[in-house]
C-alpha cells in the first residue's frame, strides 16, 4: 500500500469488473430435480402452513355472514325485545340453570341442515333432523340463523323462528357430536 487505500481500492474494482465472466456449468438433471423436490416440499408446507391458520381462525374468528352473499363479519344478534324480556343464551355464555318456558335468544347453525346445537352448556339433538335441502333458500344464505330456545322439560328443548317460520325439537346428547360434514 502506497498511502492510499482509496486508490488501490479502486484499481482492483476495475480489474475485477474488466475481467470476462465466469460461465456457469449448467445444472445435471439430478441436480435439477433435487431443486424441484425442495421446491415442492416448501409449497407443500407452506400449503400445510395456511391451512392450520385457516383452522384456527375460524374456530376463533367470529361468523361471517350477510344478506347478499359478501364476506363481512356479522352483527350482534339481534334480540326479540329489550333485555329484560329475553335473556341472552347464546354461546359462548352458558347458562347454569334456563327456566322451563322462559324464552333464550339463540342463534342456531343451519349450515350443513338442521342438526345439532350448544345450550344450556350441553349439546342437543334435533329430533327429526332437518337435511339442508329442506331448509328455506332464505335460511341458507348465512351459516346461522337467529330465534329463540325455550326449555320445554329437563329432556327437551325447543328452536323457534318466526319468519320464515321454523321450530324444531332438540334432545340432550351423552357426547360433543362429530363435525358439519
Amino acid at each position: 500500500m502506497n498511502g492510499y487505500p482509496e486508490e488501490e481500492l479502486r484499481r482492483a474494482l476495475h480489474a475485477l469488473a474488466d475481467r470476462p465472466p465466469v460461465p456457469l456449468a449448467a445444472p445435471t438433471p439430478q441436480a435439477a430435480v433435487r431443486a424441484a423436490a425442495r421446491i415442492r416440499g416448501r409449497r407443500r408446507a407452506a400449503a400445510a402452513g395456511l391451512v392450520a391458520a385457516a383452522a384456527v381462525l375460524a374456530v376463533l374468528a367470529p361468523p361471517w355472514s350477510s344478506d347478499d352473499g359478501s364476506r363481512m363479519p356479522a352483527p350482534p344478534a339481534a334480540t326479540a325485545g329489550p333485555p329484560s324480556e329475553l335473556p341472552a343464551a347464546t354461546e359462548p355464555a352458558v347458562r347454569t340453570d334456563p327456566a322451563p318456558g322462559v324464552p333464550y335468544a339463540h342463534d342456531l347453525y343451519v349450515h350443513c341442515g338442521i342438526r345439532y346445537t350448544k345450550f344450556d352448556g350441553r349439546w342437543w339433538r334435533a329430533e327429526p333432523e332437518v337435511p339442508e335441502e329442506a331448509l328455506d333458500p332464505a335460511l341458507r344464505m348465512n351459516a346461522y340463523t337467529a330465534g329463540t330456545m325455550v326449555l320445554v322439560s329437563a329432556v327437551e328443548a325447543r328452536f323457534v323462528r318466526s319468519a320464515p317460520d321454523l321450530a324444531v325439537t332438540f334432545r340432550p346428547l351423552a357426547v360433543e357430536p362429530p363435525p358439519c360434514r
